[in-house]
């Protein structure tokens, strides 16, 4: 039932995209001017920042890794294309960030590490991200509701992120405050597979849970040596709103900072809250619509959102695939 209803919201996503392209026919040709007299200067302004976009990404995975004791900040250079090919992952499937831990496991696997650290690294690194980018969309919505732009599609969304937000975060914290409980919880879903599949129920081996266990204790017991890793979690959505004003700029949508961080704060939680992997169809519609609202003729702003897209989801999805390919050979 769960497939057919993400089928289902699949199609109707499509369709609402084309019909809404379809009845904004008219912006196209702008939209084609702009993308084919894009400033080169701007362009390559956007790709600079995302490669430092990129490279704070995996400080956050190194700065939790220290934190945890699964490793540190030599593995920079290493964990580099691991990074890259998590973020592949979670941009091509739907799954709250949990894909990319593939690529981390993986090379855990190859390297010999404790699986447990590991993973509880990862999973910190995550829950960071998820936590800075609520500052960024503070700093949005404050500005949004300043400007009396704040509408009810922008509050709906809100709140189902919030919603999802603190349910993941109670869970892991109930997790992590008992063995036990987390120990339950790691073995879930291989005891509801077995039921799926009308098998008997196998012991299920808790040593990584332990390990993370451990992980995430040196993290409660000195929180400040988190610190880093919040400031690398804003920093990937600050520069991730400096690749969306780089591209408007580019295409001629004007050089106005805040609006560039408005529109990425409020499309990247269309995002979240979309059904689509990567956020395809809401990312673009709140960016635009934010866009609109502000002044940018809607053809030029469409531009600016697919050059934009470009940059941090196609590229990405792309590289980090193909890294990933390559990334689950098990040699060193």
């Amino acid at each position: 039932m769960s497939y057919r209803l993400r089928v289902l919201g699949t199609v109707v996503v499509l369709v609402a995209i084309a019909a809404l392209v379809w009845a904004n026919r008219h912006e196209l040709p702008a939209a084609g001017r702009a993308l084919r007299h894009a400033d080169p200067a701007w362009l390559a302004t956007a790709a600079l920042v995302l490669l430092l976009w990129t490279v704070n990404w995996v400080l956050l995975q190194v700065a939790c890794r220290e934190v945890t004791g699964a490793g540190g900040y030599r593995e920079f250079g290493r964990l580099l294309p691991v990074t890259v090919a998590s973020l592949g992952l979670n941009l091509a499937v739907k799954s709250g960030n949990v894909a990319g831990l593939a690529a981390f496991t993986a090379d855990a696997r190859r390297r010999g590490l404790p699986r447990g650290r590991v993973t509880g690294a990862y999973l910190a690194a995550a829950q960071t991200a998820e936590v800075a980018f609520v500052v960024t969309l503070a700093l949005g919505l404050a500005v949004v509701a300043w400007d009396g732009r704040l509408e009810r599609a922008e509050i709906v969304a809100v709140v189902l992120f919030a919603i999802g937000l603190v349910t993941r975060v109670v869970a892991l914290v109930a997790a992590v405050r008992s063995r036990e409980v987390l120990r339950r919880v790691w073995v879930w879903p291989g005891r509801l597979l077995d039921r799926l599949l009308r098998r008997p129920e196998r012991p299920r081996d808790t040593s990584a849970a332990d390990d993370f266990y451990e992980a995430v204790a040196e993290v409660r017991a000195r929180p400040l040596r988190a610190v880093p890793a919040m400031c690398f979690g804003v920093l990937v959505d600050l520069l991730g709103a400096a690749v969306l004003w780089a591209s408007l700029a580019a295409v001629g949508a004007g050089d106005r900072p805040v609006v560039a961080l408005v529109a990425y704060a409020v499309s990247t939680l269309f995002g979240i809250v979309g059904v689509l992997p990567g956020g395809i169809g809401f990312v673009e519609f709140g960016a635009a619509a934010v866009l609109a609202s502000y002044g940018v003729p809607l053809g030029v702003a469409a531009a600016g959102v697919l050059v934009f897209r470009l940059f941090v989801f196609w590229l990405p999805l792309a590289v980090g695939g193909l890294l990933a390919w390559r990334l689950r050979s098990p040699r060193e």
